[in-house]
């Protein structure tokens, strides 16, 4: 073998070894793609898992308010139900006060005035959780407040009960109640959008606690009386349930 094809074999493999990258750098960028797409994948999962964790807390809270709007509704219900039965919360607050039959007696004047109290509050009883609706005075419909004074009591007084809630105020065939003779069946007025006359009633359910069909967007509800927002608005209070406008 000649001494110039010699050399020219030397200067090849030179020359390779001067233009090739080291052993392993070739292969470098596929490694650092590989790492690239590790991380992103990391991130990508991570990503996910906090939006699952959000969607579920999500979800969560909404199930949480549900179940606890079912409870305060079945609490209202349970709370009526007893009042229907002449058990109000006692005084201290550790429990529920019991009245006898005569005290309740007492308080409506005698047993046909106690067995109409008793249908209205069935009556109301039997609405709570239904929608407001303006000019509603059924079930089907809904009702607004005074169309839930007019359902409970229509058939229990002697008279066309008034349908709206001034007419209501001003009937001279109801007694004006002070607020420190309340009894549950009164009527109890206040003044909402409007300073000369009253434009909202409820029913009075004794223990501070009365019943109304609120406003569009809320449901027939037990709300209490001595809050201040009732307690800045209040007007006044009617006795429809007298021995006077029974129907017999």
């Amino acid at each position: 073998m000649s001494r110039p094809y010699i050399r020219a074999c030397l200067w090849g493999v030179l020359l390779s070894a001067l233009l090739l990258p080291p052993h392993g750098e070739a292969a470098k960028p596929a490694d650092q793609r590989a790492r690239t797409a590790k991380m992103e994948r990391e991130r990508n999962r991570q990503r996910l898992w906090r939006q699952s964790a959000l969607s579920a807390g999500i979800a969560a809270t909404a199930a949480s308010a549900h179940s606890l709007s079912l409870r305060q509704k079945k609490q209202r219900q349970a709370t009526l139900a007893l009042l229907r039965r002449g058990i109000i919360p006692g005084d201290t607050g550790l429990g529920w006060a019991p009245l006898a039959t005569d005290e309740l007696l007492r308080e409506t004047g005698s047993p046909q005035l106690l067995s109409a109290l008793e249908k209205v509050l069935d009556t109301l009883d039997a609405q709570i959780g239904r929608p407001y609706r303006w000019g509603g005075q059924t079930p089907g419909q809904g009702f607004d407040c005074s169309g839930l004074v007019w359902f409970a009591f229509r058939d229990s007084v002697n008279w066309p009960i008034p349908r709206t809630a001034r007419a209501l105020f001003t009937d001279t065939r109801m007694a004006t109640v002070f607020t420190t003779e309340l009894r549950r069946g009164d009527l109890v007025f206040f003044y909402i959008h409007r300073r000369d006359v009253p434009d909202h009633v409820g029913v009075y359910l004794g223990n501070h606690q009365f019943i109304e069909a609120p406003r569009t967007g809320l449901s027939i509800r037990i709300s209490q009386l001595d809050q201040p927002f009732w307690q800045q608005h209040y007007a006044g209070a009617r006795r429809v349930l007298t021995e006077r406008n029974l129907r017999h």
